[in-house]
């Protein structure tokens, strides 16, 4: 098969790195490493335009999310009954792997890479799936349909962005056996999901001490509401035209994203006392004022989906999960 037949990119296997097990590396919040390029809560221009630019790796985020789910799921399948250290352990891949999407979700699509991590995560979660059949009558009920608009706008990416998928093959062509599907394909060269655990069961404690490391909910929520009120600031002063008015945008663009990935971490990590759901319940009314100020639908529809797949981290007590359901404003 060659370049030119695979629709002008190479499409060939992984080969190694960014989804191997991570050995005796510590555990750290994706999220958290993303945002250290912002010292503090009041970050100056030159720090946000750092963040901004600096070169995030969509494509390894998404195959790490996904890697660590079909750990999550293996590691789930064969726990013993009640053990509640291999709950934590559950626990904590499946935190890790929901901020890798929200990251991968919230982060614009700058190139054609971006683009392509994307949609190989919406695939993967689901978010293309459920077309409905015209000769079925359709039993969708309202909430699975709003969630399933919640994934779609998460992980959209402009269109002109994409050039045209990859050609099917010819009468000439050669290796239809690993013809590419996708423009790129998430899940080549990943364990699968069934089966026993292929890393996790080795570093259950580390995986339990990380599930247990949460974070300062308050401190994120009030990092979230400083960055929002910095972006509509930067925008603000932009807009009288001085002559750094470039510069300030990326700074705004950039406060902006770190306020949703802060939002998106109180969302995800499963704190379920009495002032970590009031915190909670804080993000869902500002988020929904983010809405009405005109935010970019795919960073809201980013909080709104991993809040939703955050409620079934198997940390949290059944009785938990009905507290998590909030009413968010309909994407429009």
């Amino acid at each position: 098969m060659s370049k030119n037949d695979q629709g002008g990119r190479s499409l060939s296997p992984r080969t190694g790195g960014p989804v191997d097990e991570p050995g005796d590396r510590t555990l750290r919040d994706p999220i958290a490493m993303a945002v250290e390029i912002i010292s503090g809560e009041d970050p100056s221009i030159a720090e946000l335009v750092a963040f901004r630019r600096q070169p995030i790796d969509l494509k390894a985020a998404a195959r790490n999310a996904k890697s660590l789910s079909n750990e999550e799921f293996r590691l789930s399948l064969s726990k013993k009954l009640g053990d509640r250290d291999y709950d934590f352990a559950c626990a904590g891949l499946k935190i890790m792997s929901l901020s890798l999407v929200a990251l991968t979700a919230i982060w614009p699509a700058g190139d054609l890479d971006h683009c392509e991590a994307k949609l190989a995560l919406a695939e993967q979660t689901g978010a293309l799936h459920h077309r409905r059949d015209k000769t079925y009558v359709s039993t969708i009920d309202a909430t699975l349909a709003r969630r399933i608009r919640w994934k779609r706008a998460a992980f959209a990416v402009p269109e002109l962005m994409l050039p045209p998928a990859p050609s099917a093959p010819q009468g000439d062509s050669r290796g239809l056996a690993i013809w590419p599907l996708e423009r790129w394909d998430l899940a080549q060269g990943l364990e699968l999901r069934g089966g026993p655990p292929a890393y996790a069961h080795t570093r259950v404690t580390a995986w339990v001490a990380f599930a247990k490391a949460a974070p300062d909910l308050d401190n994120l929520l009030q990092r979230a509401r400083n960055m929002f009120e910095t972006c509509d600031r930067l925008i603000a002063l932009a807009q009288r035209g001085p002559e750094n008015a470039s510069e300030l945008m990326v700074a705004a663009d950039a406060a902006r994203i770190a306020g949703y990935l802060a939002a998106a971490q109180v969302m995800i990590w499963p704190v379920h006392d009495r002032a970590a759901l009031a915190i909670k319940k804080e993000i869902v009314a500002l988020i929904n004022l983010r809405g009405e100020i005109g935010d970019p639908v795919h960073m809201q529809a980013a909080v709104r989906h991993v809040t939703a797949d955050a409620a079934w981290v198997k940390s949290l007590p059944a009785d938990a999960r009905d507290r998590l359901k909030f009413d968010w404003s309909e994407l429009v």
